[in-house]
Parts: structure tokens; C-alpha cells; sequence
């Protein structure tokens, strides 16, 4: 596991590292003149549509791959939280029989919703949403 460590030396030295442990980390702030010490699980963050890999260069350095960001050599999948980018919701004015629905589908939940009464009686199945359903099957074919 990955930790941050920032410590403050009694002289004003400032260290600002990141170091691997499996055990847990142990500070001796009396022996060795620490004013205060700030420690964290360390995670790199990554952002983007593809799945990130980790790859070891010939000369030992780690990256994060498909960026090439350089990390710690002791970096594994475990140190690493990927964000996937969220996808645009589809919003629709559908017609129906009496007025126009607000009828829209969240691709981040896969679900559908309107605002017409249809909605709540079909348990989420109304004539809408299954045109919406429709058109989201039409336009991925093409």
C-alpha cells in the first residue's frame, strides 16, 4: 500500500514523500526532531474512457498507461481509482395524446424516466419511453 508522508522538522526542514508499506508506517517524532507529521493512503487518480494499465519500463520506472504517468515503483491496480467520464443524458420532448412529455434516458444508470402519469401506472414502460428506447436502438444501428 501507498502512503503520503509530509513531516515538519524541528530546523524547518519539509518532506513531502510517497512510500510503499505492507506493514503500516512508524514516526519517532522525539528521536528524530519532528515538529509534526501528516500521513495518508495514497492513490493516484486517473480520468478517462479506457481501463488503466500499469507498465514497467527497462530502465524501472512504472507508469500508468495509456497517459505514461510516472508513479511510485511499488504502485499495483490497488493504488490506482479510475473515473470514468460521464456520458450526456438523452432528454426528449415526446408528443403524446394529451401534451408533451419530458421523457429522457441516464446512460450513468441505464434508466429510463418521463414525466407523464403513463409512467408511474406501467411501472417505467410508457408509450414514450419505449419511443425513446426506440430511437436510442435506431440510432446505435446506424
Amino acid at each position: 500500500m501507498l502512503y503520503s508522508v509530509k513531516i515538519v522538522y524541528d530546523d524547518g526542514r519539509v518532506t513531502d514523500d510517497i512510500v510503499s508499506s505492507q506493514s503500516g508506517l512508524s514516526i519517532h517524532p522525539v528521536r528524530d526532531g519532528i515538529r509534526s507529521s501528516v500521513v495518508s493512503v495514497h492513490k493516484y487518480e486517473v480520468e478517462g474512457s479506457f481501463h488503466p494499465g500499469l507498465h514497467t519500463a527497462s530502465d524501472g520506472k512504472k507508469y500508468i498507461i495509456p497517459k505514461w504517468t510516472e508513479v511510485h515503483p511499488e504502485t499495483t491496480y490497488d493504488d490506482i481509482v479510475w473515473k470514468q467520464p460521464k456520458q450526456k443524458k438523452v432528454i426528449e420532448h415526446i408528443q403524446g395524446s394529451v401534451g408533451t412529455y419530458k421523457t429522457m434516458f441516464d446512460p450513468n444508470k441505464n434508466k429510463y424516466t418521463c414525466s407523464c402519469m403513463g409512467f408511474f401506472r406501467s411501472k417505467g414502460n410508457c408509450k414514450h419511453v419505449k419511443a425513446l428506447k426506440e430511437k436510442n436502438l435506431e440510432a446505435k444501428v446506424k
